[in-house]
C-alpha cells in the first residue's frame, strides 16, 4: 500500500532534516507509543494502532512492534524496518524529501507498507483505511513538532 502527503516548515531545511534525523522524534509521533529504544540511526518501538473503525467491541487498538533504521542524504530521509501486528510480519519505508522554498521547508512524503497476511485478514480497504489515519497521526504529529 502506498500513501503520500506533504507539509510545511518556518525552519531552515538543515535544522528540518537534522530533526527528521532523529529516531527518538519519529517514535514519540508513533500513535499509542508504548516504549521504544534508539541507538543512533535505529529503534525498535512497541506502540497501538488506532483500528476504531473497523468496529469490533472491545477492540479500539491493535498491539504493533517495529525495528527500524533512519537514514539520509542531501535532502532525503528514509526511515524503513520491519514489524508484527496481530502476529503477521510487516514491512514499511518512509520517503520524506525536502525542498527550501523562500522562508520555509517542504517536506513531501511517500509511505509503503507490505502488511502481507494482515491486509488479507482484515480486508484492504479496511486496512488502508487504518493506515491512512495513522500515517496521518504520525505526519501531522512530526508537522507540529517542527
Amino acid at each position: 500500500m502506498r500513501f503520500e502527503g506533504e507539509f510545511s516548515s518556518k525552519k531552515p531545511l538543515n535544522e528540518v532534516k537534522q530533526f527528521l534525523l532523529d529516531a527518538s522524534q519519529f517514535t514519540k509521533c508513533l500513535p499509542g507509543i508504548q516504549s521504544y529504544e534508539s541507538t543512533n540511526d535505529t529503534f525498535k518501538a512497541y506502540f497501538k494502532l488506532d483500528v476504531s473503525q473497523m468496529k469490533i467491541p472491545h477492540m479500539s487498538t491493535l498491539s504493533a512492534n517495529i525495528n527500524a533504521k533512519i537514514s539520509g542524504n542531501e535532502n532525503e530521509i528514509r526511515i524503513s524496518g520491519n514489524g508484527r501486528s496481530a502476529g503477521v510480519g510487516i514491512k514499511f519505508s518512509i520517503i520524506m524529501r525536502l525542498e527550501s522554498v523562500k522562508d520555509k521547508t517542504i517536506v513531501n512524503w511517500l509511505a509503503e507498507m507490505d502488511l502481507g497476511m494482515l491486509a488479507k485478514l482484515i480486508g484492504d480497504d479496511v486496512m488502508r483505511n487504518i493506515i491512512n489515519n495513522n500515517i496521518n497521526y504520525i505526519m501531522n504529529c512530526m508537522s507540529e513538532k517542527l
